[in-house]
Protein backbone atom coordinates (compact mmCIF):
# COMPACT_ATOMS: atom_id res chain seq x y z
CA UNK A 1 0.00 0.00 0.00
CA UNK A 2 3.09 2.54 -0.04
CA UNK A 3 2.21 3.30 -3.73
CA UNK A 4 -1.69 4.23 -2.51
CA UNK A 5 0.20 6.52 0.31
CA UNK A 6 2.47 8.29 -1.81
CA UNK A 7 -0.25 9.01 -4.44
CA UNK A 8 -2.47 10.66 -1.77
CA UNK A 9 0.11 12.84 -0.38
CA UNK A 10 1.18 13.78 -4.26
CA UNK A 11 -1.91 14.40 -5.60
CA UNK A 12 -4.17 15.00 -2.89
CA UNK A 13 -6.94 14.08 -4.47
CA UNK A 14 -9.22 10.99 -4.32
CA UNK A 15 -7.82 8.10 -6.60
CA UNK A 16 -10.86 6.57 -8.45
CA UNK A 17 -9.47 3.14 -9.10
CA UNK A 18 -11.43 2.10 -12.44
CA UNK A 19 -9.92 5.90 -14.00
CA UNK A 20 -6.34 4.55 -12.76
CA UNK A 21 -6.71 1.48 -14.21
CA UNK A 22 -7.79 2.68 -17.56
CA UNK A 23 -4.95 5.60 -17.45
CA UNK A 24 -2.27 3.35 -16.42
CA UNK A 25 0.61 3.79 -18.64
CA UNK A 26 3.83 3.48 -16.80
CA UNK A 27 5.18 1.08 -14.30
CA UNK A 28 4.16 2.94 -11.16
CA UNK A 29 1.06 4.01 -12.62
CA UNK A 30 -0.22 -0.18 -13.20
CA UNK A 31 1.29 -0.73 -10.32
CA UNK A 32 -0.81 1.01 -8.01
CA UNK A 33 -3.46 0.25 -10.17
CA UNK A 34 -2.67 -3.62 -9.39
CA UNK A 35 -2.66 -2.65 -5.46
CA UNK A 36 -6.00 -0.94 -5.53
CA UNK A 37 -7.86 -3.76 -7.40
CA UNK A 38 -6.45 -6.07 -5.55
CA UNK A 39 -7.76 -4.70 -2.21
CA UNK A 40 -11.21 -4.35 -4.01
CA UNK A 41 -11.14 -0.31 -3.36
CA UNK A 42 -13.05 1.42 -5.40
CA UNK A 43 -12.40 4.95 -4.04
CA UNK A 44 -9.46 6.22 -1.84
CA UNK A 45 -10.22 9.74 -0.36
CA UNK A 46 -7.54 11.36 1.33
CA UNK A 47 -7.98 12.84 4.89
CA UNK A 48 -5.66 16.92 4.63
CA UNK A 49 -4.85 18.73 7.74
CA UNK A 50 -2.43 21.66 7.75
CA UNK A 51 0.50 19.13 8.09
CA UNK A 52 -0.65 17.16 4.51
CA UNK A 53 -2.35 13.82 4.57
CA UNK A 54 -2.76 12.69 7.77
CA UNK A 55 -5.26 9.30 6.97
CA UNK A 56 -7.21 7.96 4.44
CA UNK A 57 -10.59 6.73 3.72
CA UNK A 58 -11.18 3.46 1.51
CA UNK A 59 -14.70 2.94 -0.10
CA UNK A 60 -15.19 -0.72 -1.81
CA UNK A 61 -17.56 -1.33 -4.77
CA UNK A 62 -21.06 0.03 -4.53
CA UNK A 63 -23.62 -2.85 -3.92
CA UNK A 64 -25.70 -1.76 -7.50
CA UNK A 65 -21.91 -2.35 -9.48
CA UNK A 66 -23.27 1.26 -10.49
CA UNK A 67 -19.83 3.86 -10.72
CA UNK A 68 -18.93 6.64 -8.65
CA UNK A 69 -20.42 9.96 -10.10
CA UNK A 70 -19.04 13.62 -9.53
CA UNK A 71 -21.78 14.11 -6.70
CA UNK A 72 -21.17 11.15 -5.16
CA UNK A 73 -16.83 11.87 -4.77
CA UNK A 74 -17.90 15.42 -3.66
CA UNK A 75 -19.90 14.52 -0.95
CA UNK A 76 -17.39 11.65 0.53
CA UNK A 77 -14.84 14.35 -0.03
CA UNK A 78 -16.85 16.62 2.24
CA UNK A 79 -17.14 14.16 4.73
CA UNK A 80 -13.00 13.30 4.12
CA UNK A 81 -12.70 17.14 5.17
CA UNK A 82 -14.78 16.79 7.94
CA UNK A 83 -12.68 14.04 9.54
CA UNK A 84 -9.61 16.09 8.86
CA UNK A 85 -11.45 19.23 11.04
CA UNK A 86 -12.18 16.91 13.71
CA UNK A 87 -8.85 15.10 13.91
CA UNK A 88 -7.51 18.63 14.29
CA UNK A 89 -9.52 19.79 16.36
CA UNK A 90 -8.90 16.73 18.62
CA UNK A 91 -5.12 16.95 18.71
CA UNK A 92 -5.37 20.42 19.33
CA UNK A 93 -7.52 19.84 22.22
CA UNK A 94 -5.19 17.14 23.45
CA UNK A 95 -2.07 20.10 23.52
CA UNK A 96 -4.88 22.01 25.23
CA UNK A 97 -5.24 19.35 28.02
CA UNK A 98 -1.39 18.63 28.04
CA UNK A 99 -1.05 22.30 28.51
CA UNK A 100 -3.35 23.14 31.46
CA UNK A 101 -1.99 19.88 33.10
CA UNK A 102 1.48 20.95 32.78
CA UNK A 103 0.41 24.94 34.07
CA UNK A 104 -1.54 23.03 36.90
CA UNK A 105 1.17 20.86 38.29
CA UNK A 106 3.31 23.76 38.10
CA UNK A 107 0.99 26.04 39.89
CA UNK A 108 -0.07 23.02 42.37
CA UNK A 109 3.75 22.98 43.60
CA UNK A 110 5.00 26.20 44.49
CA UNK A 111 4.92 27.43 48.06
CA UNK A 112 2.80 30.86 46.81
CA UNK A 113 -0.82 30.62 46.83
CA UNK A 114 -1.64 31.77 43.49
CA UNK A 115 -5.76 32.68 42.75
CA UNK A 116 -6.86 33.09 38.76
CA UNK A 117 -9.95 34.43 37.78
CA UNK A 118 -12.23 35.19 34.88
CA UNK A 119 -13.02 38.68 33.10
CA UNK A 120 -16.39 37.93 34.49
CA UNK A 121 -15.03 37.36 38.57
CA UNK A 122 -15.15 34.05 38.72
CA UNK A 123 -12.17 31.66 40.20
CA UNK A 124 -10.14 29.99 37.35
CA UNK A 125 -7.89 28.73 39.82
CA UNK A 126 -6.54 27.90 43.26
CA UNK A 127 -3.61 26.06 44.46
CA UNK A 128 -2.85 24.12 47.37
CA UNK A 129 -1.25 26.65 48.64
CA UNK A 130 -3.85 28.76 48.60
CA UNK A 131 -6.03 26.40 50.28
CA UNK A 132 -3.37 25.70 53.06
CA UNK A 133 -2.87 29.88 53.31
CA UNK A 134 -6.84 30.77 53.14
CA UNK A 135 -7.95 27.58 54.74
CA UNK A 136 -10.60 27.17 51.66
CA UNK A 137 -10.38 24.66 49.42
CA UNK A 138 -10.07 24.61 45.36
CA UNK A 139 -13.71 22.83 44.95
CA UNK A 140 -15.48 25.08 46.96
CA UNK A 141 -13.77 28.24 45.06
CA UNK A 142 -13.83 27.48 41.47
CA UNK A 143 -15.86 28.70 39.43
CA UNK A 144 -17.46 31.17 42.08
CA UNK A 145 -17.37 34.80 42.51
CA UNK A 146 -14.16 35.96 44.30
CA UNK A 147 -15.42 37.44 47.09
CA UNK A 148 -15.38 34.46 48.83
CA UNK A 149 -12.38 35.00 48.95
CA UNK A 150 -10.66 37.24 52.08
CA UNK A 151 -10.64 41.08 50.79
CA UNK A 152 -7.06 41.77 50.89
CA UNK A 153 -6.98 39.35 47.85
CA UNK A 154 -10.53 39.69 45.94
CA UNK A 155 -10.55 43.70 45.70
CA UNK A 156 -6.88 44.00 43.76
CA UNK A 157 -8.26 41.32 41.55
CA UNK A 158 -11.38 43.13 40.67
CA UNK A 159 -9.54 46.46 40.01
CA UNK A 160 -6.86 44.49 37.84
CA UNK A 161 -9.87 42.67 35.86
CA UNK A 162 -11.32 46.30 35.48
CA UNK A 163 -8.61 48.64 34.95
CA UNK A 164 -5.69 46.44 33.33
CA UNK A 165 -2.90 47.61 35.53
CA UNK A 166 -1.05 45.52 37.78
CA UNK A 167 -0.97 45.76 41.90
CA UNK A 168 1.85 45.30 44.58
CA UNK A 169 0.88 45.26 48.62
CA UNK A 170 4.15 44.88 50.09
CA UNK A 171 2.21 43.78 53.30
CA UNK A 172 -1.74 43.12 53.99
CA UNK A 173 -3.30 40.78 56.30
CA UNK A 174 -5.16 37.65 55.53
CA UNK A 175 -8.00 36.64 57.72
CA UNK A 176 -8.25 32.92 57.96
CA UNK A 177 -10.48 31.82 60.60
CA UNK A 178 -9.68 32.92 63.11
CA UNK A 179 -6.06 32.75 62.17
CA UNK A 180 -4.34 36.28 60.97
CA UNK A 181 -1.22 35.98 58.81
CA UNK A 182 0.67 38.91 57.13
CA UNK A 183 0.83 38.19 53.37
CA UNK A 184 2.86 39.87 49.80
CA UNK A 185 0.54 39.69 47.04
CA UNK A 186 1.31 41.19 43.52
CA UNK A 187 -1.65 40.77 41.02
CA UNK A 188 -1.45 40.97 37.26
CA UNK A 189 -3.75 41.40 34.68
CA UNK A 190 -4.55 38.05 31.74
CA UNK A 191 -4.30 39.61 28.21
CA UNK A 192 -5.30 37.51 24.94
CA UNK A 193 -3.24 38.17 22.05
CA UNK A 194 -4.85 41.56 21.14
CA UNK A 195 -5.03 42.79 24.74
CA UNK A 196 -7.94 42.12 25.75
CA UNK A 197 -8.29 41.39 29.70
CA UNK A 198 -9.44 37.89 30.12
CA UNK A 199 -8.97 37.95 33.85
CA UNK A 200 -6.35 38.59 36.33
CA UNK A 201 -3.74 35.78 39.09
CA UNK A 202 -2.65 36.68 42.17
CA UNK A 203 0.17 35.43 43.42
CA UNK A 204 0.75 36.21 47.44
CA UNK A 205 3.49 34.61 50.27
CA UNK A 206 3.22 34.23 53.78
CA UNK A 207 5.22 36.44 55.79
CA UNK A 208 4.63 35.09 59.04
CA UNK A 209 8.06 33.71 59.21
CA UNK A 210 9.82 36.58 57.76
CA UNK A 211 8.09 38.57 60.10
CA UNK A 212 9.71 36.27 62.97
CA UNK A 213 13.11 36.89 61.94
CA UNK A 214 12.54 40.18 61.78
CA UNK A 215 11.44 40.20 65.53
CA UNK A 216 13.95 38.22 66.88
CA UNK A 217 17.13 40.44 64.63
CA UNK A 218 15.34 44.12 66.55
CA UNK A 219 14.66 41.72 70.29
CA UNK A 220 18.34 40.34 69.50
CA UNK A 221 20.00 44.15 68.79
CA UNK A 222 17.55 45.51 72.01
CA UNK A 223 19.17 42.54 74.24
CA UNK A 224 22.96 43.62 72.75
CA UNK A 225 22.23 47.17 73.76
CA UNK A 226 20.67 46.75 77.07
CA UNK A 227 23.77 43.90 77.75
CA UNK A 228 25.93 47.22 77.33
CA UNK A 229 23.71 49.20 79.31
CA UNK A 230 22.92 46.91 81.98
CA UNK A 231 27.10 46.46 82.85
CA UNK A 232 27.37 50.49 83.17
CA UNK A 233 24.30 50.68 85.31
CA UNK A 234 25.43 47.82 87.66
CA UNK A 235 29.12 49.57 88.02
CA UNK A 236 27.95 52.62 88.68
CA UNK A 237 24.79 52.12 90.91
CA UNK A 238 27.12 49.33 93.32
CA UNK A 239 29.77 51.51 94.55
CA UNK A 240 27.33 54.03 96.12
CA UNK A 241 25.39 50.97 97.34
CA UNK A 242 27.97 50.48 99.94
CA UNK A 243 28.43 53.82 101.33
CA UNK A 244 24.37 53.92 101.55
CA UNK A 245 24.36 50.48 103.75
CA UNK A 246 27.20 51.85 105.92
CA UNK A 247 25.32 55.14 106.66
CA UNK A 248 22.34 53.22 107.20
CA UNK A 249 24.03 51.03 109.98
CA UNK A 250 25.28 53.98 111.41
CA UNK A 251 22.19 56.23 111.82
CA UNK A 252 21.09 54.70 114.72
CA UNK A 253 23.75 55.00 116.66
CA UNK A 254 24.35 58.91 115.67
CA UNK A 255 20.60 60.11 116.26
CA UNK A 256 19.12 61.20 119.17
CA UNK A 257 15.30 61.07 117.67
CA UNK A 258 14.64 57.06 117.30
CA UNK A 259 11.38 57.96 115.55
CA UNK A 260 13.12 59.80 112.54
CA UNK A 261 15.45 57.16 112.51
CA UNK A 262 13.69 54.10 112.85
CA UNK A 263 12.04 55.67 109.82
CA UNK A 264 15.09 56.48 107.83
CA UNK A 265 16.34 52.95 108.67
CA UNK A 266 13.15 51.20 107.26
CA UNK A 267 12.98 53.45 104.14
CA UNK A 268 16.86 53.40 103.61
CA UNK A 269 16.47 49.94 103.96
CA UNK A 270 13.54 49.47 101.37
CA UNK A 271 14.97 50.84 99.12
CA UNK A 272 18.52 49.38 99.14
CA UNK A 273 17.00 46.14 98.96
CA UNK A 274 14.47 47.70 95.92
CA UNK A 275 17.70 48.48 94.57
CA UNK A 276 19.33 45.06 94.81
CA UNK A 277 16.82 43.32 93.22
CA UNK A 278 17.59 45.66 90.27
CA UNK A 279 20.40 44.99 89.88
CA UNK A 280 20.44 41.17 90.10
CA UNK A 281 17.85 41.18 87.51
CA UNK A 282 20.10 43.53 85.88
CA UNK A 283 22.98 41.26 86.22
CA UNK A 284 21.41 38.24 84.89
CA UNK A 285 20.33 40.37 81.77
CA UNK A 286 23.99 41.74 81.15
CA UNK A 287 25.61 38.42 81.55
CA UNK A 288 23.50 35.44 79.43
CA UNK A 289 25.23 31.95 78.66
CA UNK A 290 28.76 32.38 80.48
CA UNK A 291 27.65 29.26 82.73
CA UNK A 292 28.77 25.29 81.11
CA UNK A 293 25.56 23.74 79.26
CA UNK A 294 25.17 20.20 79.64
CA UNK A 295 22.56 17.59 78.33
CA UNK A 296 19.65 17.19 81.51
CA UNK A 297 16.51 16.24 81.63
CA UNK A 298 14.14 19.95 80.92
CA UNK A 299 11.58 18.27 83.53
CA UNK A 300 13.57 18.43 86.20
CA UNK A 301 13.99 22.29 86.67
CA UNK A 302 10.11 23.30 85.39
CA UNK A 303 9.40 20.50 88.58
CA UNK A 304 11.62 22.63 90.65
CA UNK A 305 10.00 26.49 89.71
CA UNK A 306 7.08 24.63 90.32
CA UNK A 307 7.29 23.55 93.51
CA UNK A 308 9.20 26.80 94.70
CA UNK A 309 5.70 28.70 93.55
CA UNK A 310 3.10 26.16 94.43
CA UNK A 311 2.79 28.04 98.31
CA UNK A 312 2.29 31.15 96.43
CA UNK A 313 -0.63 29.77 93.64
CA UNK A 314 -2.41 28.11 96.92
CA UNK A 315 -2.76 31.60 98.72
CA UNK A 316 -4.11 32.75 95.88
CA UNK A 317 -6.03 30.03 95.32
CA UNK A 318 -4.90 29.55 91.96
CA UNK A 319 -4.48 25.56 90.76
CA UNK A 320 -1.08 25.00 88.65
CA UNK A 321 -1.09 21.67 86.89
CA UNK A 322 1.77 20.17 84.82
CA UNK A 323 2.12 17.55 82.07
CA UNK A 324 5.56 16.20 81.36
CA UNK A 325 5.33 13.69 79.60
CA UNK A 326 6.53 9.84 80.51
CA UNK A 327 9.94 9.93 78.28
CA UNK A 328 12.54 11.93 79.48
CA UNK A 329 12.75 15.45 77.48
CA UNK A 330 16.72 15.96 76.66
CA UNK A 331 18.28 19.75 76.04
CA UNK A 332 21.14 21.29 76.19
CA UNK A 333 21.32 23.44 79.06
CA UNK A 334 22.62 25.13 82.50
CA UNK A 335 19.79 23.86 84.99
CA UNK A 336 19.97 26.69 87.58
CA UNK A 337 19.19 29.28 84.59
CA UNK A 338 16.62 27.36 83.35
CA UNK A 339 15.13 26.75 86.64
CA UNK A 340 15.03 30.99 86.41
CA UNK A 341 13.26 31.33 83.24
CA UNK A 342 10.57 28.35 84.05
CA UNK A 343 10.45 30.34 87.66
CA UNK A 344 10.06 33.40 85.90
CA UNK A 345 7.55 32.43 83.24
CA UNK A 346 5.40 30.83 86.10
CA UNK A 347 5.66 33.57 88.41
CA UNK A 348 4.41 35.89 85.18
CA UNK A 349 1.22 33.53 84.81
CA UNK A 350 0.38 33.71 88.65
CA UNK A 351 0.71 37.53 88.22
CA UNK A 352 -1.61 37.67 85.39
CA UNK A 353 -4.28 34.76 86.77
CA UNK A 354 -7.33 36.20 89.07
CA UNK A 355 -8.08 34.32 91.94
CA UNK A 356 -9.67 31.11 91.43
CA UNK A 357 -7.85 30.77 87.82
CA UNK A 358 -5.51 27.83 86.51
CA UNK A 359 -2.39 27.74 85.05
CA UNK A 360 -0.84 24.58 83.04
CA UNK A 361 2.53 23.96 82.00
CA UNK A 362 3.31 21.08 78.94
CA UNK A 363 6.03 19.59 77.56
CA UNK A 364 5.71 18.44 74.67
CA UNK A 365 7.96 16.72 71.51
CA UNK A 366 8.24 16.40 67.87
CA UNK A 367 10.62 15.75 65.61
CA UNK A 368 13.35 17.85 66.83
CA UNK A 369 12.02 19.60 69.50
CA UNK A 370 11.23 19.73 72.76
CA UNK A 371 8.03 22.55 73.50
CA UNK A 372 7.21 23.55 76.96
CA UNK A 373 4.41 25.98 77.11
CA UNK A 374 2.83 27.55 80.20
CA UNK A 375 -0.90 28.86 79.83
CA UNK A 376 -3.16 30.74 82.46
CA UNK A 377 -6.98 32.18 82.52
CA UNK A 378 -5.67 34.92 82.84
CA UNK A 379 -7.14 38.48 80.90
CA UNK A 380 -4.32 37.66 77.66
CA UNK A 381 -2.03 40.30 75.95
CA UNK A 382 -3.25 42.87 74.45
CA UNK A 383 -2.75 42.33 70.82
CA UNK A 384 -0.56 46.03 69.65
CA UNK A 385 1.55 44.57 72.93
CA UNK A 386 2.51 41.09 71.69
CA UNK A 387 5.63 41.28 70.01
CA UNK A 388 6.83 44.19 72.87
CA UNK A 389 6.88 42.05 76.32
CA UNK A 390 10.37 40.66 75.75
CA UNK A 391 11.57 44.30 75.57
CA UNK A 392 13.57 45.12 78.73
CA UNK A 393 12.08 47.95 80.97
CA UNK A 394 8.62 47.21 79.28
CA UNK A 395 6.15 46.22 82.03
CA UNK A 396 2.03 46.33 82.02
CA UNK A 397 2.28 46.08 86.03
CA UNK A 398 2.18 49.31 88.02
CA UNK A 399 5.20 47.91 90.10
CA UNK A 400 7.03 45.98 87.52
CA UNK A 401 10.44 46.43 86.36
CA UNK A 402 9.85 45.07 83.27
CA UNK A 403 12.98 42.62 83.13
CA UNK A 404 11.65 39.10 83.71
CA UNK A 405 10.48 38.07 80.70
CA UNK A 406 13.53 40.01 79.07
CA UNK A 407 15.84 37.83 81.44
CA UNK A 408 13.66 34.94 80.10
CA UNK A 409 14.27 35.84 76.34
CA UNK A 410 17.72 36.41 77.56
CA UNK A 411 17.77 32.92 78.84
CA UNK A 412 16.38 31.35 75.94
CA UNK A 413 18.63 32.19 73.36
CA UNK A 414 21.79 31.59 74.90
CA UNK A 415 19.96 27.84 74.81
CA UNK A 416 19.19 28.31 71.69
CA UNK A 417 15.47 28.07 71.91
CA UNK A 418 12.76 30.15 70.91
CA UNK A 419 10.44 32.19 73.22
CA UNK A 420 7.26 32.84 71.81
CA UNK A 421 3.84 34.94 73.47
CA UNK A 422 0.47 34.06 72.34
CA UNK A 423 -3.38 34.29 73.88
CA UNK A 424 -5.31 31.14 73.76
CA UNK A 425 -8.17 30.89 71.69
CA UNK A 426 -10.08 30.13 74.68
CA UNK A 427 -8.95 33.52 76.66
CA UNK A 428 -5.62 33.91 78.79
CA UNK A 429 -2.19 33.92 77.77
CA UNK A 430 0.66 31.06 76.37
CA UNK A 431 3.97 31.27 76.65
CA UNK A 432 5.88 28.73 74.90
CA UNK A 433 10.01 27.61 74.95
CA UNK A 434 10.88 25.29 72.01
CA UNK A 435 13.98 24.09 72.63
CA UNK A 436 16.32 22.17 70.05
CA UNK A 437 16.32 18.14 71.19
CA UNK A 438 20.00 17.13 72.42
CA UNK A 439 21.63 14.76 70.10
CA UNK A 440 21.16 11.10 71.50
CA UNK A 441 23.91 9.48 72.84
CA UNK A 442 25.96 7.04 70.18
CA UNK A 443 25.23 3.28 70.71
CA UNK A 444 28.28 1.29 71.84
CA UNK A 445 27.91 -2.23 70.20
CA UNK A 446 28.56 -4.61 72.62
Amino acid sequence: MVEVVEALERLKEPLVTDEIVRAAATPAERELAEQLTQANWSLVLPVISDSGVIALIAVGPKLSGDPFYPQDLDLLMTLANQAGIAIKNARLYAQVVLANEYIENIVATIESGVVAITSAGRVAMFNRAAERLTGLTADTVKGQPIEMVPACLSEPLLATVADGQPRTNPEAELTAGNARRPIMSTTSPLRDPDGVVLGAVAVFSDLTALKELETERRRAERLAYFEVLASGIAHEIKNPLVGIKTFAQLVPRRRADDRFIDEFTRVVGREIERMERLLERLGALSRPGRRPQYPLDVRAPIAQAVEAMQPTFDEKRITITTAPGEAASLVVGHHAELEQLFLNLVMNAHEATPPGGAVHVDVTHDAQRIIVSISDTGPGIAPELVNRVFDPFFSTKQRGSGLGLAICAGIAQTHGARLRAANRPGGGALFSVEFPMAPQPAKVDA
